[in-house]
């Protein structure tokens, strides 16, 4: 009976991130995010950040800087949370993921993004897009529990650089530029 009960509080992390997931879906299409891309492309990936397409499909470039995000979120759990079960840690960064893409498709954050970022027709994400933002989130987490301390965050620079050479943008660029533009920096991802 007690290998009953374990297997059933193993079950409570996945019920939780499924909750927390779903509950996102729902916010998100409240907020009047579209399901899919608006021009009805279905194609998976969309690789040009400058389009319409951006932030629309399944996956572009900006879904290495979730998997970052799942990077950060690892370390962090991992350091706030060390006595916490594996399994609600990576709940705890789901969560964060999930959060993050509610306030991301927000009015207020659209908005700056537009003013203050390279992203000026940044009209927030897809349901689709943002699912799999917190997908490639949960993957980064699993990325860095495997890679250890100092290979997750040789990995984490060494996205960056591609990141910063490939697009112009990365999760710390992003970053710096929501909270305090730099114009030079603009200008040199406006290219």
């Amino acid at each position: 009976m007690s290998a009953s009960i374990e297997q059933k509080s193993n079950n409570y992390p996945m019920s939780a991130i499924i909750f927390v997931v779903s509950l996102m879906i729902v916010f998100l299409r409240l907020q009047g995010r579209g399901w899919h891309c608006p021009s009805g492309d279905f194609s998976p990936w969309s690789g040009n950040i400058w389009s319409q397409h951006n932030s629309q499909h399944l996956f572009d470039p900006y879904s290495f800087t979730h998997i970052l995000h799942g990077v950060l979120y690892c370390g962090l759990t991992a350091i706030i949370f060390r006595k916490l079960a594996l399994a609600w840690r990576f709940f705890i960064a789901v969560a964060i993921g999930s959060a993050w893409e509610l306030l991301e498709n927000s009015t207020f954050v659209i908005e700056r993004y537009r003013a203050a970022t390279i992203s000026l027709d940044y009209f927030g994400d897809s349901i689709l897009n943002a699912a799999s933002d917190v997908f490639c989130c949960g993957l980064g987490f699993w990325i860095a529990y495997k890679l250890g301390w100092w290979k997750g965050i040789i990995f984490f620079l060494l996205t960056e650089i591609v990141l910063a050479i490939w697009i112009r943008d990365s999760l710390l660029i992003n970053i710096l530029m929501l909270i305090y533009p730099v114009d030079a920096i603009k200008m040199w991802q406006t290219g």
